[in-house]
């Protein structure tokens, strides 16, 4: 979910002025020690909570722009944040002064603050508001849940502090399911289980040596004043989250905090989002928990149905992999640069000659997701809006030659096999589970026993050709790759496109010229960007099907 979309913070600690406007659902602010990126996580502490950190409510005489501190100026900090309310955020019966005074879906509140007063101003759309229309805003900011992680917080305390909502979350479930004392417990118990599922796989899933894992749950009415924790076990032995190991710990309490502010969505109507500012998620985890914090916090801010945002420090790549959005934030004499990047490749080539994180071999990209290696951009098109009706069980990943670094090379099954063969060592170092799918056009079936040369039969990697079941029965060979799977309404599109190109074959079939072909090819590729229809894949359907079995998706 995307609900911030711009800040500005001016004159706040090592900021003198940072302006931020290209923000994603899940944001990563990344740059060297001391950049700054921290900082603009506390400011929206402090513009959200007041705070700068836990019980350290922002001082201006403290937080003001460090260099001009002792200056004799008017000293003020300002916090600025537009908002783009997406659809699903909803006020409910008795905020209609609210949305009034909002006036419409995108805005901006600032917030401002100065030594001669005990509380900030506050703006909306560059208006000043009276005491009034400040109660309005605030009844606005409460709808929201902020939450800012320090780097140096310990992940169990968290989770402790939590034990009320968690307490919370445990009885709305639990309604109205137990009268006795034995049916009450066991029903507390088998809630709980319900309720943690989710947390329950995906631990379990990061840490294999762990065989369960539970809420320790009350087993009786003396037992009821209790704050909540976790027991993990494996076999017949089971210990309390706080002597695991701070990678687990990091891992709970995200999961935790999730199931939590989940919860709040569901349940309640006065709380509509959350967001998530969180220093370096990567601190203590080895490489594969890495990659699976930072698949978890971008599925979990990227689902269509999700009310969360996150913000994140991080010099991690796999971070920057996930990340929708990565801001490269720089120091330049006192001016705080914050720079979006165009994507997580030029994200990571950047930081990684700067010295900032690691670089990773293209094809090592998203270790936790298959990958699906084509042709060109015209496969690659077209499997993209496939998948978006033939959804996979877990996130894949479709690329080409020229997404993976390789200048020039725009596809085809001979520089493709080449990439491959040049590349073995590399493929074979991604993980089993998460394997290098290669699919060949039909007309390159030929080549198929060349590209699974260099690999072993348990290697990460599959060679595919599209069958000739696939193909649509009403087109010739003429039409080369993957456009003779093609539906009966893409193919009408083209020839409306190109009346002029297309003629029946002496068997009744499509066809085009070879000169042509380069023109239909085209046009088709705009019918694919406009949109694939779930009609559309009446030739596809089983063997995208057979791609996603073999990638384990």
């Amino acid at each position: 979910m995307k609900l911030i979309s711009e800040v500005e913070i001016r004159g706040f600690r090592s900021i003198q002025l940072a302006k931020l406007d290209e923000i994603g659902d899940f944001t990563c602010f990344a740059g060297l020690n001391n950049s700054g990126k921290s900082n603009i996580l506390r400011s929206l502490n402090a513009f959200f909570n007041g705070q700068t950190e836990e019980g350290q409510f922002l001082d201006v005489d403290k937080d003001y722009f460090r260099p001009d501190l002792r200056k004799k100026k008017a000293k003020q900090i300002s916090i600025s944040v537009t908002f783009s309310l997406p659809a699903h955020f909803k006020f409910r019966k008795g905020l209609e002064s609210v949305e009034e005074l909002l006036g419409n879906k995108q805005f901006k509140i600032k917030k401002v603050w100065s030594r001669k007063e005990s509380v900030p101003a506050y703006y909306l759309n560059g208006k000043k508001l009276d005491l009034q229309e400040r109660g309005t805003i605030d009844q606005y900011l409460e709808m929201i849940n902020f939450r800012y992680i320090p780097n140096r917080v310990l992940p169990i305390e968290v989770v402790r502090k939590e034990h009320q909502a968690l307490r919370d979350v445990l009885i709305r479930r639990l309604g109205r399911r137990a009268k006795g004392d034995k049916e009450t417990f066991e029903a507390i118990q088998q809630t709980s289980e319900k309720m943690i599922y989710t947390l329950v796989k995906r631990i379990k899933e990061a840490s294999p040596e762990i065989g369960q894992v539970r809420l320790a749950t009350p087993t009786s009415w003396r037992d009821m004043v209790f704050a909540f924790g976790y027991r993990l076990g494996s076999g017949d032995i089971e210990l309390d989250d706080s002597v695991q190991g701070s990678g687990i710990q990091s891992h709970l309490m995200l999961e935790t905090l999730y199931l939590i502010d989940r919860d709040y969505f569901q349940k309640f109507g006065w709380r509509q989002a959350a967001i998530w500012a969180v220093e370096e998620p990567e601190s203590s985890l080895h490489a594969s928990l890495e990659a699976r914090v930072a698949s978890y916090l971008s599925s979990i801010s990227l689902d269509p149905s999700s009310r969360l945002q996150v913000f994140c420090t991080t010099h991690s790549d796999l971070m920057l992999q996930y990340a929708s959005k990565t801001v490269l934030v720089e120091k330049k004499d006192w001016n705080t640069l914050c720079s979006p990047m165009s994507g997580p490749r030029p994200a990571m080539e950047r930081l990684s000659r700067m010295g900032v994180s690691r670089w990773a071999h293209p094809i090592l990209h998203f270790p936790l997701d298959p990958v699906i290696l084509v042709e060109g951009k015209y496969d690659h098109g077209f499997i993209e809006e496939a998948l978006k009706h033939i959804r996979p069980k877990r996130p894949v990943r479709v690329c080409y030659l020229e997404q993976l670094d390789q200048a020039g090379k725009t596809g085809g099954k001979d520089d493709l096999l080449s990439y491959v063969k040049s590349q073995a060592q590399a493929i074979k170092g991604r993980q089993k589970d998460s394997p290098t799918i290669v699919v060949l056009d039909w007309d390159a079936s030929k080549k198929r026993a060349e590209f699974s040369k260099p690999f072993r039969e348990d290697d990460p990697f599959q060679a595919l050709v599209w069958p000739q079941t696939a193909f649509n029965p009403k087109l010739s060979s003429s039409f080369r790759g993957i456009e003779r799977h093609f539906s009966e309404r893409m193919i009408r599109q083209a020839k409306r496109k190109l009346p002029d190109v297309f003629f029946k074959s002496s068997k009744g079939r499509w066809t085009v010229n070879s000169d042509d072909y380069g023109k239909v090819k085209a046009a088709l590729y705009e019918i694919v960007k406009s949109g694939v229809k779930e009609n559309d894949l009446v030739h596809t359907k089983d063997f995208i099907r057979e791609i996603l079995k073999a990638a384990g998706a």
